[in-house]
């Protein structure tokens, strides 16, 4: 590589570091449940989309890696719900018995 491509390639960093530094901290999210998980990837799969400057390459991986995450949140939010429908059906019965007992 030559001297004044390779310059300009370092000046391309440091405007993308500062403009990376420059960005405002965002507000702390919680991340108790599964869709709080989901919504953190969805913002963050939008900031790489929107990233002009990123390598084609690196931004692929990382919305590969995001959605894949993403794909694994969303089952196990999916299995947590079918579990919960599980546990009330089995709380039904027994109330269920426990009444038929009483009489």
């Amino acid at each position: 590589m030559n001297l004044p491509k390779r310059v300009e390639r370092l000046e391309q960093r440091a405007t993308e570091l500062v403009r990376v530094r420059a960005t405002p901290v965002p507000a702390p999210l919680p991340l108790d449940m599964p869709a709080d998980v989901l919504e953190l990837l969805a913002e963050q799969a939008n900031a790489v989309r929107a990233d002009t400057g990123a390598d084609v390459l690196d931004k692929a991986r990382t919305l590969g890696f995001l959605a894949t995450v993403a794909l694994r949140t969303m089952e196990a939010r999916d299995l947590a719900a079918r579990l919960e429908a599980v546990e009330r059906v089995l709380k039904l019965r027994r109330q269920q018995e426990r009444d038929a007992n009483k009489k």
